[in-house]
């Protein structure tokens, strides 16, 4: 009886400990599906970092501006590093924008100049390209049927390859609006929005850990015979930079000096 007391006993703790175990593990997360990844996406976010840049080139020779970009804080700030490169030389600025008040970093010495006047665009198409991606926060239902869904583990990955000349047109009309430094620039630009003939548009998106980790678009277009043209935007360290503030330095800037062309 002894014997029988003492197997009951031991088995009883046995069944205890395993569901003691059983309680401890976690249950898998379900897969989520499309509709739910695009709805991550969605998602509002408030600082991070985008480059946008416009390659203009043949087989032999490509100029790119580019704008890399961190931005916000309250009422969002935008630091900005503009590149230019053309025939194997790069031309760098570093620059804040406030508002339409844009600082420039020239040799250390910071000029305050107004955004529009210098660039083109102002500081609410700025923030309308970057804050307001209409890809990311309003996606059309074209490019969200166009979406095919791609998972690893916890992360999951959207692809997207269109040739609708209306939805490729308003994703890089905002690129072009907002990446040249100069008027001159922007001119060229608007002349290549008008001239040029879009191709295809590819579009990818990651969530991970359910937001968004990175999204990229890069539009194709031909210009001429020869030429062709390549607008992207990518994004990425979304919560990097919600507490981002100009600098004291640049703000205690000086006037830009305003060059007289009369000769």
């Amino acid at each position: 009886m002894k014997f029988k007391k003492t197997l009951i006993g031991i088995s009883l703790a046995a069944l205890f400990l395993l569901g003691g175990c059983s309680k401890q593990q976690k249950k898998a997360k379900p897969a989520l599906t499309k509709t739910q990844v695009v709805k991550k996406v969605k998602q509002n976010f408030k600082s991070g970092q985008v480059i946008q840049s416009v390659t203009l080139g043949t087989d032999t020779s490509k100029q790119v501006a580019l704008a890399n970009t961190n931005f916000g804080g309250d009422s969002t700030v935008y630091h900005i590093t503009n590149q230019t490169t053309s025939k194997g030389k790069t031309r760098s600025s570093e620059e804040w924008v406030n508002l339409n008040n844009v600082y420039i970093n020239g040799q250390d010495t910071w000029y305050k100049a107004d955004l529009e006047k210098l660039t083109g665009h102002n500081y609410a198409d700025l923030t309308d390209a970057i804050m307001n991606n209409h890809l990311i926060t309003n996606p059309s239902e074209k490019l969200v049927d166009a979406y095919k869904l791609k998972r690893n583990k916890g992360t999951y990955t959207l692809t997207a390859k269109l040739t609708d000349k209306k939805l490729m047109k308003k994703a890089a009309a905002p690129i072009f609006n907002t990446t040249p430094q100069s008027t001159a620039q922007a001119k060229v630009f608007k002349q290549i929005q008008k001239l040029g003939k879009y191709q295809d548009m590819s579009v990818k998106a990651v969530v991970k850990n359910d937001k968004l980790s990175t999204f990229t678009v890069f539009i194709n277009m031909k210009l001429g015979k020869l030429m062709h043209v390549k607008v992207g935007q990518s994004y990425g360290n979304f919560g990097s930079h919600d507490f981002l503030k100009v600098p004291s330095d640049a703000t205690n800037a000086k006037d830009l000096p305003i060059t007289n062309k009369k000769k």
